[in-house]
Order: structure tokens, then sequence, then C-alpha cells
């Protein structure tokens, strides 16, 4: 076996307002302790300020190691006694690092980070996000004394949901002996080799007493493998994702998406929000009905999806994006970055059965000709990395949209009832069912009817306490959205709905913040601490309404 440390825990740290170019990590006096994963900014002394925030610890091994970190904010470099060794520029990837440590003795380890924001057409987050851009080790951090040899990769396939076939395939990373197989076992089952061909080994073979996974049943199997002095486990689920007539299906049988869009925040965490909090949040979503989650506007944790894998929650998973402008989508720099960040996304959580969408650039300048070349390239990137699923982003521009036939699914985020209307008090139902028969009648145009269609956001802000039954009450909010589920159900052509959104979510609170009191977007069905709103009870009780009638 390896020897492999987790890193998670109290790190030295020390805050400044210099930016990363800056920073002599020795020059530093680290007076303080921050955790690991954390925000610095999130709580505490450095409570929404802005600047670089610097991890440090002493780790102890030696020879060639791979250091993995699950994601930062907003950017990192990494630096090994002293010698910077890597940099980090996309928020919330996780990276990994193989490099020589050296002796095996005691090494100090700083990872040094930077909220401030990067306003050129290059970066990934830009000011104008409307989610909150908090700094520092988002995920864990570990690190592996690794071999000449190591599994790097490893993508499992469900191929025949009958005879429980999956297409396995394996890359390993140090140079591979002639003549080398790897040792393969599903869940309790007896052991078979693979040969390696120029560090890949790829099979096809079936999965003994199989059974599919649903979120009715999410039977999980296990993979273990071993190459050479490395072993591994990796879960994953028989089901495949498609499309039939219009409809997105599971495993053969059309479903109904009902569910929330879910930023994986928390207001005294950020985006380091602890695992037990993240279980809590979807444990309640699946208790009331609901079977989808939209993981917006970023890559989700590794707990997140384990936890969807283990009840059934169905997940669309996208890459880091909002708003972005022709100016990004043309920029060079900007579309490698992007390029690169879904190919990671999706090789990172492959293996993950709750996934079922693949996702990108919410609401970009899709309507702009220009925008058409990295949509397209973004695409195909993801089905070259996985043809198992379907590919989707979330479209504002609708009607307008030049980038719609890259796509298996059709998602349209639309917020009728709430903006443009603001001199309306009280739920306009009517207008707000016009819009989604006019998405419903476009999207089944000759050109589209083969492609699913999704409502991937809509809803309404509430205040909880307002109970005056005009906009911002809780009222106003539940009927919207009781309205929506309606039509969405009783529609065929809809394959489901993302409610925006689950909880209250922190975003700017500058003068761009006329619509979000508190510095909130305040559409959550519970607010930032999951008290409920009207709308959790009441939206749960329609859902189960819709479900008996079916």
């Amino acid at each position: 076996m390896l020897n492999r440390q987790n890193l998670n825990g109290m790190w030295d740290f020390h805050f400044t307002e210099r930016h990363l170019p800056e920073i002599n990590p020795a020059a530093l006096s680290y007076e303080y302790k921050q955790p690991v994963p954390g925000c610095f900014d999130a709580r505490g002394r450095f409570r929404f300020l802005r600047g670089s925030g610097i991890y440090r610890r002493m780790v102890k091994c030696g020879g060639t190691v791979k250091l993995e970190i699950g994601g930062i904010g907003l950017r990192a470099e990494i630096f090994w006694d002293g010698k910077k060794i890597a940099s980090m520029t996309k928020p919330f990837t996780k990276e990994s690092f193989v490099f020589n440590a050296g002796t095996r003795v005691s090494h100090e380890l700083v990872i040094a980070t930077e909220n401030v924001f990067d306003r050129t057409a290059s970066s990934m987050f830009q000011p104008y996000y409307d989610f909150y851009a908090y700094g520092g080790i988002y995920r864990s951090v570990s690190l592996t004394e690794i071999p000449g040899i190591y599994l790097d990769y490893v993508r499992v396939t469900p191929l025949d949901l009958k005879e429980g076939t999956v297409a396995i395939h394996l890359e390993l990373g140090g140079t591979a002996e002639k003549q080398m197989e790897v040792e393969l076992r599903f869940d309790n089952g007896e052991a078979f080799r693979v040969p390696v061909t120029g560090n890949v080994a790829e099979t096809v073979c079936r999965v003994p007493d199989h059974k599919l996974w649903t979120p009715e049943t999410p039977h999980l199997h296990t993979l273990h493998l071993r190459a050479g002095e490395e072993e591994q486990s990796i879960r994953f689920g028989m089901r495949k994702a498609g499309i039939r007539d219009g409809r997105i299906t599971l495993n053969g049988e059309t479903l109904k998406l009902i569910g929330f869009n879910r930023h994986d925040a928390h207001p005294d965490y950020g985006y380091a929000i602890p695992e037990e909090l993240t279980r809590n949040d979807l444990e309640m979503i699946r208790a009331k009905g609901y079977n989808f989650i939209r993981g917006c506007h970023y890559a989700q944790s590794e707990a997140m999806l384990s936890i969807c894998d283990e009840i059934g929650l169905l997940v669309w998973d996208e890459s880091l994006g909002w708003g972005n402008t022709v100016q990004s989508l043309t920029d060079p720099v900007f579309q490698r970055e992007q390029i690169d960040q879904t190919r990671r996304m999706v090789r990172k959580s492959v293996n993950h059965p709750c996934i079922i969408l693949w996702g990108f650039l919410n609401e970009a300048a899709t309507h702009e000709e220009s925008a058409t070349n990295l949509v397209e390239t973004l695409a195909q990137t993801i089905r070259e990395e996985d043809n198992s699923r379907l590919v989707t982003f979330a479209s504002c521009r609708i009607f307008k949209d030049l980038c719609l036939d890259s796509l298996d699914v059709l998602s349209f985020n639309t917020y009728p009832g709430w903006y443009g209307i603001q001199d309306a008090q009280q739920f306009p139902k009517e207008e707000v069912l016009a819009e989604l028969r006019r998405i419903a009648e476009f999207a089944s145009q000759e050109r589209y009817r083969n492609k699913g269609l999704i409502l991937s956001e809509i809803g309404a802000a509430a205040l909880i306490g307002d109970h005056s039954g005009l906009r911002w009450s809780e009222e106003y909010q539940a009927e919207l959205l009781e309205s929506v589920l309606e039509e969405i159900w009783t529609e065929e052509r809809w394959s489901g709905v993302a409610f925006w959104h689950f909880s209250d979510t922190k975003t700017y609170s500058d003068g761009r913040a006329t619509m979000r009191p508190r510095g909130f977007n305040n559409k959550g069905v519970v607010n930032e601490y999951r008290v409920p709103k009207l709308a959790w009870e009441s939206l749960a009780k329609c859902l189960a309404e819709c479900k008996a009638r079916k």
C-alpha cells in the first residue's frame, strides 16, 4: 500500500493585501491558524477581506510524490521548501502535481491563495458573477508517495444493462513494465487480470450479480484494482441516460427531473462546506420527493456527488462560468482554461452514477455567432471523455440562442413573474404559464424536437416573515413555484425543472445588489441557514399531488 497522507486540518496562516506575485513565503510570519479545507474570508478576522491568504504546514515524506488539491479560490501558487512548483488558475478545479520531494525528512508546503478579482477577459471568476468569490482552499488536500508505476485514471462505463457489461479504461502514471498486468475484482468476486499496453489497459467485462442504479434503488458496485504496489477501489452504478422522442430517459424509462439548483456553499464556511451539512441539504431534498439537483455553477465536490450516489439524487454537474461575454468567449486564454477545467471535471467525476448531465457556461452570450466555436469545442471535449451522458448548458437567450445544435438537452433559464415586471405586485400566473408554453412550442419545432427540454432556472425571491402576498412575500414565491411545477408535470414536452434555488446564497453587496437585499440571492425555498420558507412545504405537497395523479 502507498503512503498517503490526508493533510486536512489546521494550517499556519498569514493574510496580506498584496497580490500573489509579490509574496515571498519565507518572509512571512504565519501568526494565525486556518482550517483546510476552509475559506479564510467566510468568517472571523478576515471576513469579506480581499487579498492573499497563505497556508503553511510541514509534511514528512520523500521521493516522488503526488500532491492533490481538491479546489481553490480564486487562484493559488504552491511552494515546496520555499521553491514555487505550480500555479492554480481555475477555481473549484481539482488538480494533481507529481514532483520529487527530496529526501525523506520534514518539508515545508505552502499554498498561497488569492481572492482579488481579475477583471480581464481571460478571468475565470469575473466580479459580476452572481455568487460570492470566496478565497482559500475549498476542498481536501492530500500527498502520496508514489512508486515507479501507479494508477492515474480509471473510468467505468456501463454498456449493456441487461447483461451487466461495462467498459473499463485505465491509465497508469510512471513507466509500466513490459508485460505488466493490472488486477481487477468486482465487489467480493474473483480477481482477473488485464494486460497493459503503453500505460493503458482496456477491457469489456461483466459485473457479476449486477443491479441497476435508479433514484428509487441506488445500488452501487465497487471495482477493486491493484497495479504494482498501489490499490484503489472505485464505486460505480449500472445505469444509462438517454433521449427518446424528445424525453430524457434513465435505463430506458422516461422520467421527470424535479428538483433545485444548489450552491455547494454556506455563509459560515463559504465553499468549504462540511460534509455533514452537505448531507443534511441533500437528504432534506430527497426526503421531500425530489430527484434532481443542478450543481451550480461549478464542478461539484466529491462529498456531494458521493452522497447523491448513495441516496438516489440525479445530478447536473457543470464547469465554472456565469454570464460570460463575447470578449471572454473569444479570448484564447479563457477558451483554453474553459476546455481544460471542463475536461478535468469529467475525468474527476465520471464514475459517479448520479450524474446524468454535463454542463458548462451558464447564461453566456450564446446569442452571438462568435460563441459557437467554444460551445462546440466544450461539447466535443465532454463527449471525448464520456459518451455515456447527456450534454447541455443553461441559456437565458432562449429564442435567440445560436448554440443549441451542439446539445442533447435544451435547458433554459427564465424568470417570468419576477424580472421585467417591476410594476406588478401580485403573482401574474397567466403571464408565467404563457412564457413556459411559448418555450415548449419553440423546442417542439423539427430542428429541436428530438432533444430533451429542461427548465433549468425559474423562481422568485422571498424574505422570511413577509406574508403580504405581494412581491418578496413567502406566499408570492410559493404560488409561482407551484404553478410552474403543475405546468412542467402535465406538459409532456418538458423533461423537468430545477427551481432557483434550494437555499439563499451569499452574493455581491455593491451597487449591483439593488435586487439582492442583505447581499443574498433570496430565491431559496429555505434561507441560508436552511430555515424553511412557506414554499418548502407547499411545493413538496404539490409534487406529491402531481405524483398521485400520474
